[in-house]
């Protein structure tokens, strides 16, 4: 079989199965999360570590 023939074939062979993927790829995976962001707000008191750390020096004396 000459090289052009089988490099025909192999390119066949690869639009086939990149339409087979394409075509049997459940649609759930092709919505990306980036269309749906959160947006998390944290209270400053919670990472106040200064006074954390005063708190715990004041249970240890």
């Amino acid at each position: 079989m000459s090289y052009k023939i089988k490099s025909l074939l192999y390119f066949v062979g690869f639009l086939a199965s990149a339409v087979l993927y394409y075509a049997l790829e459940p649609e759930y995976n092709n919505n990306t999360n980036r269309d749906s962001a959160e947006v998390i707000h944290l209270q400053a008191d919670d990472l106040d570590i200064d006074t954390k750390v005063a708190k715990l020096e004041n249970i240890q004396e």
